[in-house]
């Protein structure tokens, strides 16, 4: 076969399978047809990219940590457990030596939940790594919609090296990453179909696993959208 006829052959089929993906709509869909074709490539995490460090490798010690505005906190009393748990818990099955979560929340509730600079954290727990997820909004329903539920959640990742300095630690930033997550990804759901804390749980399922693929090398297969 002559070669501009392959490329044209090529072509053709990159434009149905375009033209398929459009009619039949779906980010899932796009995932799946670039798989078949291209494979399952990995996706490089923003701290990976940052720290040049995979901490699936379990040589390294992290602590995860999470704060909301005292309006989140008011409203979601336990969300920033809840996070720190979620979150924790996926980076264990993923093989990252993260440090026990109910260590850290007794740490966080022993200290009002708060604290004042990083190095705080650095000194309290042994670790080599901090990572503060900080939410500054959080919402169940679209405003003026109050029989669908449509999760909106941002914030920022901010990821800290721990380094020794005389007889304390340091935290030196080396990554912040901005996040915006919206779920479900299509249309609201019906507030008459579930419970609200049925909703927010999966909510902060959802969150919890974005979050966590931005601290770990993850294949693109598994990228939530």
């Amino acid at each position: 076969m002559p070669v501009y006829h392959k490329h044209l052959t090529q072509i053709a089929c990159w434009l149905s399978v375009c033209l398929m993906l459009t009619t039949a709509g779906g980010c899932s869909l796009f995932v799946m047809a670039g798989k078949s074709i291209l494979g399952d490539p990995v996706i490089t995490s923003p701290f990976s990219r940052a720290s040049n460090v995979d901490l699936r490798t379990g040589e390294h010690r992290v602590v995860i940590v999470a704060s909301t505005p005292e309006t989140i906190k008011a409203e979601f009393p336990a969300a920033t457990v809840d996070l720190i748990e979620k979150v924790s818990r996926k980076l264990k099955s993923e093989g990252v030596n993260v440090i026990n979560y109910n260590q850290v929340a007794t740490w966080l509730d022993d200290n009002g939940g708060y604290w004042d600079e990083v190095e705080e954290l650095a000194n309290a727990f042994d670790t080599e790594y901090i990572i503060h997820l900080e939410i500054d909004s959080m919402r169940l329903k679209q405003p003026g919609s109050p029989d669908m539920f449509e999760g909106r959640v941002s914030g920022t990742v901010y990821g800290y090296e721990v380094r020794q300095s005389g007889n304390s630690k340091v935290a030196h930033r080396i990554f912040n990453h901005s996040f915006e997550r919206k779920y479900p990804d299509g249309y609201p759901q019906l507030a008459d179909r579930m419970s609200r804390d049925e909703f927010h749980r999966d909510l902060m399922e959802h969150v919890s696993l974005a979050l966590a693929h931005k601290l770990y090398d993850h294949h693109s297969s598994e990228e939530i959208y």
